[in-house]
């Protein structure tokens, strides 16, 4: 049994999780959204470049949910569910693990996005191993900021680690699918690195080193 370790965003859906929720919320909830969209989208143009304070981002994110309790966003986590990534599920994706569990791999879903919206939306896949940024509560409520090491570029390799020694599993045989050069440092690591429906910079250095490339 070897490890299937697969990005999310704009690997297994195609989009990004954030923003849709971002979207999600300023479609129901936000008087005034352009700020908060505004904020994302330049904050993402740090993430294309490499660039991006991941505090900063997961920050932004949660302005809006700051003091509220983690559990009372459930149900709009459904609703979002429906609404936004069902329907980006990435066919590719959804072969792709079934055939690694098919073959007795274990599957990971590990994401530089914010755990409670990774989670159902590795559920919908039939993953239940998550490895995602952890947000701080105070008392069940969110206080706005990280906790812990980001899974964000070498924060992937470290929380990784930190996963592989409680679980007692190893990266022998060990297959990565991003789409994204943040994860070259992870990318390096595994057995098996695939370049899935890959950014540029990510494509020119699979060419290069000879790595799996798919479009999903």
């Amino acid at each position: 049994m070897a490890l299937a370790l697969y990005d999310l965003d704009e690997t297994l859906i195609n989009g990004d999780c954030s923003n849709l929720w971002i979207r999600y919320l300023s479609d129901r909830y936000i008087e005034d959204p352009a700020p908060w969209q505004a904020q994302e989208h330049a904050l993402m143009q740090d993430y294309y470049r490499g660039e991006l304070d991941i505090h900063r981002y997961v920050e932004m994110q949660l302005q809006h949910h700051i003091g509220v309790p983690l559990a009372s966003l459930d149900a709009d986590l459904e609703r979002y569910l429906e609404c936004h990534i069902r329907a980006l599920l990435r066919p590719g994706a959804i072969q792709s693990i079934r055939d690694h569990q098919a073959a007795g791999d274990r599957c990971v879903v590990i994401s530089a996005s914010t755990r409670f919206l990774v989670e159902p939306i590795a559920r919908l896949l039939g993953i239940s191993d998550v490895i995602a940024i952890e947000i701080e509560l105070d008392d069940d409520r969110i206080t706005g900021r990280t906790q812990g090491i980001p899974t964000y570029r070498e924060g992937k390799v470290t929380r990784l680690q930190q996963w592989l020694d409680t679980q007692g599993e190893s990266l022998q045989g060990s297959w990565f699918y991003s789409d994204s050069h943040n994860d070259l440092p992870l990318l390096e690591k595994v057995d098996n690195p695939v370049a899935v429906s890959a950014d540029a910079r990510l494509n020119a250095i699979a060419a290069e080193r000879g790595w799996q490339q798919r479009n999903w």
